[in-house]
């Protein structure tokens, strides 16, 4: 008999949790897959990256890159893409004076060292080896401001034999860091160990990270060292230049053989012809053969119709680890429509652009730009107006890539602005350009002052304050007409004088009408008439319908002219 007690912690004991049979097939070890998966691992990033590992890596990708077009023009465009002409510094303190004077400065020096070149050289080394270091040096002739910037390569950062900390838990390879993994000091060697010349290569000393530059790109927790971008489908390239060989081998093989003799006979033929004896084949000759022998050609069949698929497809899938788009990176979009292009420029790679921009910027950029200030301390009056060198607000601008589409982007960034949405002088910066700048060549293109300029593009924008000229004419503003009339301009219109103009206005509305200029250009040209707004708009409705319904310019009734 169960025992009372024991029925009812039975009925209260949870029931026991059945079996689950599910499992992932990728976790199943079998005979068709163990020989892919064998080379897995659970090693660190450092244990991964071990120096050995990261050296062969390293020069294989060097040599594909001088040897391998694909490879070399991809470098090259993503370099070219990615610093271009190099940032353009805008200082957004609140004194004006000051903030040109330290762009100017910093455009002057950056030229003098050519940093948009030395930029170009370390994202270029830092695609093709993983990374790149730069150290801060003098150049006196660069007095005051005589900061340089050196490059290195990776094998120049490395631990050496000799004083090596061993068991350090932190240090990889020549780089030293905190339990954070954030960089505390570099070792460099004092000539590169590739050097043929003789120096002794292994002498070096350790740098404060605070004087060092270390671009290169982290994939996994704890990375230190830097692994070349296109590791992964590195091997695709000496497939794609086997093939492209062997191809070209073959045709030329085929080539080399203009006819051959063939025997049609059975075994027991006279062979007169040597094997492989050559035959000099006069032109526009008639002949005969031995009896059992017939002349052919080679058939050249290359290159074969899988050849361009093949290179085609193998470039694709190296592009791939680049986030560059095959038309990009093949130099062509031949097999591309503009749509497709202009959508894999935006999506794909405009993305990628804009963070290596960033990453360039935070890792490059920021601590030349505190080289530069630390040493601009020393230049008298060139800070005058600053606050302190830690605390000055600035912003970097990237030139643009290319615009696929000029009228869409004008398009759109007429309509942030109108909007609210972004400035002018956003517009320009992201165009590589400087507003202020361009107001005063325009203004100067245009005979006027830049403060007229100005007020003509708020008129064509935004609409004009009250009692704003362009050119000595009054700026309307939009639902409020025109501000009171100087002396000696029309104020109302009599027909004398409307004959007298008639020309004139005709001229104007026919140039709207052809789109030789625009509707705010010949709103200002009628204002400057005399016209009254209500006059104005009417006839530029009726010009926006592309004819005059109106072929003697008869203005509306009650429209401001007197009859």
């Amino acid at each position: 008999m169960t025992n009372p007690i024991t029925a009812i912690l039975n009925a209260f004991r949870p029931a026991s949790p059945r079996k689950v049979r599910a499992k992932y097939d990728l976790a199943q070890s079998t005979p068709h897959n163990k020989r892919h998966w064998a080379q897995t691992d659970s090693l660190s990033a450092k244990a991964a990256m071990s120096p050995a590992v990261r050296s062969l890596v390293r020069k294989r990708s060097r040599y594909e890159r001088d040897n391998n077009s694909w490879y070399a023009g991809m470098v090259r465009t993503a370099s070219n893409h990615i610093v271009s002409s190099g940032p353009r510094l805008e200082v957004q303190t609140a004194n004006i004076d000051a903030n040109t004077r330290l762009e100017r400065a910093w455009l002057k020096w950056s030229r003098a060292v050519q940093i948009a070149e030395k930029l170009r050289v370390m994202v270029e080394t830092y695609w093709i080896d993983g990374e790149v270091f730069a150290m801060r040096t003098a150049r006196p002739r660069n007095w005051p401001i005589s900061l340089d910037i050196r490059t290195y390569e990776s094998e120049q950062c490395a631990m050496p034999f000799l004083g090596a900390r061993i068991g350090d838990p932190w240090l990889d390879d020549g780089v030293r860091t905190d339990p954070n993994s954030n960089e505390v000091e570099y070792w460099f060697f004092d000539h590169h160990p590739g050097d043929t010349s003789f120096a002794p290569t292994l002498n070096g000393d350790w740098y404060s990270a605070n004087d060092v530059i270390h671009l290169f790109r982290r994939e996994r927790p704890g990375q230190v060292r830097g692994i070349p971008r296109c590791t992964s489908s590195l091997s695709t390239l000496p497939v794609m230049r086997r093939q492209e060989m062997a191809t070209l081998l073959a045709a030329e093989t085929a080539a080399s053989f203009a006819t051959y003799l063939k025997s049609t006979g059975g075994p027991d033929i006279a062979a007169s012809p040597k094997d492989f004896a050559e035959l000099e084949i006069a032109f526009n000759m008639l002949t005969t053969l031995p009896e059992g022998w017939s002349i052919e050609q080679v058939d050249p069949k290359h290159p074969g119709p899988l050849y361009e698929m093949f290179q085609r497809q193998a470039l694709m899938s190296f592009s791939r680890c680049t986030n560059m788009p095959y038309a990009l990176a093949a130099g062509t979009s031949k097999d591309s429509n503009f749509s497709s292009l202009k959508g894999d420029m935006k999506n794909v790679w405009e993305p990628e652009v804009r963070t290596e921009q960033n990453r360039i910027e935070l890792s490059v950029i920021e601590p030349i730009f505190r080289w530069f200030l630390e040493d601009s301390v020393y230049v008298p009056g060139l800070l005058d107006g600053m606050p302190s060198i830690t605390d000055i607000d600035h912003q970097w601008y990237w030139p643009p890539l290319p615009n696929l589409d000029e009228v869409d982007s004008a398009t759109a960034a007429q309509l942030r602005v109108s909007t609210g949405q972004s400035t002018l002088s956003k517009e320009h910066a992201n165009r590589g350009t400087d507003y202020d700048t361009e107001c005063i060549r325009a203004a100067a293109d245009f005979g006027v002052t830049v403060e007229q300029y100005k007020a003509a593009l708020f008129a064509k924008i935004l609409g004009s304050p009250a009692g704003s000229t362009v050119g000595g004419q009054p700026v309307a503003i939009p639902g409020q007409g025109v501000p009171a009339a100087a002396s000696g301009e029309y104020t109302e219109l009599k027909q004398a004088a409307w004959n007298n103009n008639q020309k004139r206005i005709r001229k104007t509305l026919d140039e709207l009408i052809s789109g030789t200029v625009s509707e705010g250009m010949a709103r200002l040209t009628l204002q400057g008439i005399g016209l009254a707004p209500e006059t104005i708009k009417g006839y530029i409705d009726d010009a926006r319908d592309g004819q005059l319904q109106s072929p003697d310019l008869q203005p509306p009734v009650g429209a401001g002219v007197a009859a």
